[in-house]
């Protein structure tokens, strides 16, 4: 039993401090959110879409309910479908919004517990497991990355990869179809939690078998490799195939870059230079790495000290040497294109630019690579320690001074702040019952780069409505991915009535409105009242439609049968 307990220690104190970044949050998990604008609406969208779809037996990985009448790849998206399904009790009783901060709390939870339980493998003395654990859990790419960007907080998996891999290719005292199948299982649900995590660890996992190669050789164990990696291979395939292939084969799919991901990379000076969201960082680099949720490469100058210290010490250890030299491969990775230092970007030109050249790699961001350093930084450190302390060269106090001088610096900033999401009432109140279901709304806003509110709306109603827009990746003519869409020329006439400008009139232009109304098939427009501009909007729809709006309650004003109006 005390065993049991002590085993439990480590992932409650990891729980715990989980918690205390998110505290603001408690005060009402239901209706409490980081922001109600830009990616946490998407998100709280995508992790509804995924119950509701297979609830109503359709597809989760393409969506009419947004972009009508296109409608959305959503594999081309940040789905996070695994997680919308686990989660879907909580979705379903309590809402979106607390199944987002359940995940946001989680993520760094299961994570900082995952690399704590792999670790265990290399170094079983506690302190250093948990010494790993917190530095993987709780580094600055993931404090970054929690302040938005909840697909690429949830990283529990990555670390299990690198323990089956261990398996497969090095110890190999196990069953290699045994451990390939658990690997294609971790794989595929990796997949179906954040796709692009995936194939930066299968870059990771490649760059680590050329090392391990260098380092080591394989002679002797190609077969039982061969063996376990096919089994992966052929699980992930079988699991992976119907939503790859939607993704790569399936409407509305994406053919060429969705950005130019360049400027996403991390700074030569980002390792030593603390973030604006640790305690003590700057806002100087505020914009390094893209921007400050992408910069995540911070270590901080004391830990990197101990770090080199513990890989020269210790560079006859096997797999401190593979982590140490792994580590400064994907560094130099995280530095992108082009090095950029002191947030200047030099135009010397750097290895990743022969990844940002391969098909689906193009897309990524380099400086995300940073979860990988951080990782082959936590396995040196636990291994370092767990050696120190077994040859008693450890010592209590300059060990303690030593810990403390580097965790002040990588303290985060927390905990985050949590603002009402200030959802209109009419979306989770009987009164959206007057919508047709399954019909098309035309909401205001509408939900378009970078206003994504009404995305929540549409999800806490429950998917009653079909919407104009979406804050999705969709393509263009060209087929290259846009965030913009194709805006409606109903929604070109509204683009500037946020910042105080009328609708332009005329008797054309309402002829054109009431013409596109007609052919997309519009039933229902809802004006969402509080907003900037609403009262102009309001006005111009009573004229268009020749009535006023059939309700106005909780904080919408409400036109039904709106068909027949532009008819």
């Amino acid at each position: 039993m005390r065993a049991a307990a002590r085993r439990l220690t480590a992932p409650l104190l990891y729980l715990l401090l989980a918690v205390l970044g998110h505290l603001p949050a408690l005060r009402s998990l239901a209706t409490t959110t980081q922001c109600a604008c830009r990616d946490a609406p998407q998100t709280d969208w995508f992790l509804a879409w995924t119950p509701s779809a297979l609830l109503s037996g359709r597809t989760p990985f393409v969506s009419h309910a947004l972009g009508v009448p296109d409608g959305v790849n959503l594999m081309w998206n940040t789905l996070l479908p695994l997680p919308g399904v686990l989660l879907a009790p909580v979705t379903q009783t309590v809402g979106v919004l607390a199944s987002h901060t359940l995940l946001g709390v989680l993520a760094f939870a299961l994570s900082a517990t995952s690399m704590w339980a792999v670790a265990g493998r290399w170094a079983p003395w506690p302190p250093a497991r948990f010494a790993a654990g917190l530095l993987y859990g709780f580094s600055p790419y993931l404090v970054a990355q929690g302040s938005g960007h909840l697909n690429l907080s949830l990283v529990a998996l990555p670390p299990l990869v690198l323990l089956l891999l261990d398996d497969l290719l090095v110890r190999q005292t196990r069953s290699a179809v045994g451990r390939g199948v658990l690997l294609g299982l971790v794989a595929t649900a990796q997949l179906l939690t954040t796709e692009e995590v995936l194939a930066s660890t299968f870059v990771v996992c490649a760059c680590g078998l050329l090392v391990l190669v260098a380092q080591h050789g394989l002679a002797g164990k190609l077969r039982h490799a061969a063996v376990g990696l096919g089994s992966a291979a052929v699980v992930l395939t079988l699991l992976a195939a119907y939503p790859l292939s939607v993704q790569f084969g399936g409407p509305q799919r994406v053919t060429a870059p969705v950005q130019d991901a360049s400027p996403y990379a991390a700074d030569l000076l980002g390792a030593v230079v603390p973030t604006t969201f640790q305690l003590l960082g700057t806002s100087l680099t505020r914009d390094w790495g893209g921007n400050a949720s992408e910069n995540g490469s911070y270590l901080g100058g004391p830990l990197l000290l101990v770090l080199v210290g513990l890989a020269v010490a210790h560079r006859k250890v096997a797999v401190v040497r593979f982590a140490g030299v792994l580590g400064v491969v994907v560094w130099v990775l995280s530095l992108g294109e082009r090095l950029h230092v002191g947030g200047t970007d030099t135009g010397v030109p750097l290895p990743f630019a022969l990844l940002a050249r391969l098909p689906v790699l193009e897309n990524m961001a380099a400086v995300r690579y940073s979860l990988y350093v951080v990782l082959c930084a936590a396995l040196v450190l636990a291994v370092g320690l767990d050696r120190l302390h077994a040859t008693g060269r450890l010592r209590l106090l300059p060990a303690g001074v030593l810990a403390l001088a580097c965790l002040v610096p990588l303290l985060p900033a927390w905990p985050y702040d949590y603002v009402e999401a200030d959802v209109p009432p009419y979306f989770t109140s009987a009164a959206v019952r007057a919508v047709p279901e399954g019909s098309v709304a035309l909401t205001y806003p509408v939900p378009r780069f970078p206003e994504s509110a009404p995305m929540l709306w549409q999800a806490e109603a429950g998917f009653r409505y079909r919407s104009l827009g979406g804050y999705v990746i969709t393509p263009e003519a060209s087929g290259a991915g846009t965030f913009t869409g194709s805006r409606t020329f109903l929604e070109q006439l509204l683009a500037d009535v946020r910042r105080g400008a009328p609708v332009p009139r005329s008797a054309a232009l309402d002829a054109r409105v009431r013409a596109e109304l007609a052919d997309l098939r519009v039933d229902s427009v809802l004006v969402a009242l509080p907003t900037p501009g609403s009262g102009e909007v309001q006005r111009y729809v009573t004229s268009l439609l020749g009535r006023g709006p059939d309700v106005v309650t909780g904080d919408v004003a409400a036109w039904y049968h709106v068909r027949d109006a532009a008819g």
